[in-house]
């Protein structure tokens, strides 16, 4: 069995199941990086632009993408160094880069009316990798993440040094903790994935050298010139509506940090999921959508057509429940 992908070939490693990631494989050059993604859905549909966790990819939105893409252009963006993307020389896997790389790879497909759809480092890296180009965007959806600096946050700026020190650094090294966490109920609530599912976290990163680098990422979160960037960038987002998903076990929730999203975009609709903590999107892959569906149908009702955003009624007919309220 290959392990590697085969660009030249188009073909993807043998260990990605077709049948839980039932999409095809593209890749792009952005920026010297190649970058493996997913495009599923009508060209000239509104765009959701799914950003996986630190130690995700595209295939941590693969319910999403499949219930979605009737209706939704779907893209799944493989950062650098993340699933089956690969990097450049001299990248260092920091959040700035990360953003920078972000807006690249937007352009480079000429991305508008954009949904973007943030998850753990998702998040900051849309509010750095868009700022300029806001006028793209069209909304947002985030759960557990955050899009601000975390000067402010000292336990959250503690936690973070904790680790990413190189105890953690080496203990992540030969026991591929983060990449397993991926799976675990510690993160992501009562939802169990299956042996197949937690392999297609743990074999991106079967070396041992790739696994320092969401390490590196959440590092990166203390630096002061991030943090400074990010304040400066975030307004550029004010006017937009949210759509704020976090899990009511997620240390993010215990943050408040839904609550100041809240805070941040007066259009907003709060949704705190029972039995999820912070891999929101594989926690609940289900209600998210669900409520994603409901709360889209609701803005395109306020902003009758010809806003581009709202396509009509949906298929299904989902309904809010007291528990996610």
């Amino acid at each position: 069995m290959s392990d590697d992908v085969n660009y030249n070939s188009g073909k993807r490693p043998e260990w990605v199941d077709s049948d839980l990631f039932p999409f095809e494989s593209k890749w792009i050059d952005v920026d010297g990086h190649l970058m493996h993604y997913v495009d599923e859905g009508p060209q000239s549909a509104p765009v959701v632009l799914f950003l996986h966790p630190g130690a995700g990819w595209s295939f941590t939105y693969r319910y999403h993408i499949q219930r979605l893409r009737d209706q939704f252009r779907c893209v799944a963006p493989d950062l650098p160094g993340y699933g089956l993307s690969k990097t450049s020389g001299g990248y260092g896997f920091t959040l700035l880069e990360q953003g920078r790389v972000l807006g690249s790879f937007v352009k480079a497909l000429d991305l508008k009316n954009i949904v973007v759809w943030a998850n753990d480092s998702g998040g900051p890296t849309g509010v750095l990798g868009l700022a300029e180009d806001s006028d793209r965007v069209t909304a947002l959806v985030v759960g557990g993440t955050f899009g601000w600096s975390i000067k402010e946050y000292p336990s959250v700026s503690r936690m973070l040094r904790l680790v990413t020190n190189r105890f953690a650094r080496f203990a992540n090294r030969y026991t591929n903790f983060l990449a397993r966490s991926m799976g675990s109920k510690l993160a992501l609530g009562t939802r169990t994935l299956s042996q197949k599912e937690r392999r297609h976290y743990l074999l991106p990163f079967k070396d041992r050298n790739t696994r320092s680098r969401t390490l590196k990422l959440y590092g990166s979160f203390n630096d002061p010139a991030t943090q400074r960037e990010l304040n400066r960038c975030l307004p550029a987002f004010h006017s937009k509506p949210i759509l704020i998903q976090f899990g009511e076990g997620d240390p993010m929730t215990g943050q408040r940090w839904h609550e100041r999203w809240a805070k941040e975009f007066p259009d907003h609709l709060v949704f705190l999921l029972p039995g999820v903590r912070h891999f929101t999107f594989e926690g609940a892959p289900e209600a998210t959508v669900r409520n994603f569906i409901q709360w889209w149908h609701e803005i395109g009702e306020q902003n009758p057509a010809p806003n581009p955003r709202y396509m009509g009624p949906f298929r299904e007919s989902p309904v809010r429940t007291a528990q996610n309220q």
